[in-house]
This record gives structure tokens, C-alpha cells and sequence, in this order.
């Protein structure tokens, strides 16, 4: 959910559909620490992304590694443990792995739960990626 939320609000600022994101320099995607490899989005939170008016019937899920983290200028992990397993994989990394949660407060996995649990995440990854992509802007961190 957080891969497609991050691209719509991309897009959406750089006037663009998110099929060009890559076209301008930006490769936009997700990995988990714990995830198995090559599994579907949950029914729920295929739905939920439906009602952003966001298709994730053809995401795959994929195991973050360190090449992964190598190449990007911004990880966002999801919980401050996931974070901490990022960095113990690349400590000198550290500036660019970050919590996505400007607060500091970890972001619940809604995995087995309810679709209005999905909902809720859904809607706290969105308002955390609204923050990140002002100051990504606002750095010229992303360019129009």
C-alpha cells in the first residue's frame, strides 16, 4: 500500500502518470523484511488501494536485500525494528533509512485483520507520505 500511495502522490506532484515516474529518475518500490517471495497483495488490501482509485492486483511481494538499500536515497521502513534490521544490514547507510512515520510510532501491520484495519494503515502511511513528499520537494530531493 505504501509503494502505491508514495507513487500516486509522486505523480500527482509532478503532473505525470505514475507509469513515467521511472522515465524521470525515480524508481518507486516496495520490499519487506520478513515477506515471503512472490506473493499477492491481500484481497483486503487490494481493496483498500481500489478505493484510492489504486490497482494492486498485480503486486508481487519481494524480500528487501542489500542492493536494494545500496541503490536507494530514501528507505522508509514501517517499524522502528525494521529499521533497526536495515541498518544492521548497512550501517553506513543510515542517513537514508529512515521511520516512515514522522512521529516516530511504528506502523501496524494489518496483515489478518480487517479491511477497516487496512483502512486505518492505509490511512496512516498516507498521511506520513504527504510529510515525506513535502520535504522531499521542498529539498529538491525530487525535481519537476
Amino acid at each position: 500500500m505504501a509503494e502505491m500511495l508514495f507513487r500516486k502522490l509522486v505523480s500527482e506532484r509532478l503532473c505525470c502518470a505514475d507509469r513515467e515516474l521511472r522515465e524521470r529518475g525515480l524508481d518507486v518500490f516496495s520490499a519487506g523484511v520478513g515477506a515471503w517471495e512472490n506473493l499477492p497483495a491481500s484481497p483486503e488490501a487490494v481493496q483498500v488501494m481500489r478505493e484510492h482509485g489504486l490497482d494492486l492486483t498485480e503486486h508481487l511481494s519481494r524480500r528487501v536485500n542489500r542492493v536494494m538499500i545500496e541503490r536507494s536515497t530514501l528507505v522508509l521502513a514501517l517499524t522502528g525494528r525494521h529499521r533497526d534490521l536495515l541498518l544492521n544490514e548497512c550501517p553506513a547507510l543510515g542517513a537514508r533509512i529512515q521511520l516512515l512515520d514522522r512521529g516516530g510510532r511504528d506502523v501496524h501491520d494489518p496483515f489478518g485483520g480487517t479491511v477497516d484495519d487496512y483502512r486505518r494503515c492505509a490511512l496512516q502511511i498516507g498521511q506520513n507520505l504527504r510529510l515525506w513528499v513535502e520535504e522531499l520537494f521542498r529539498k529538491d530531493t525530487i525535481t519537476t
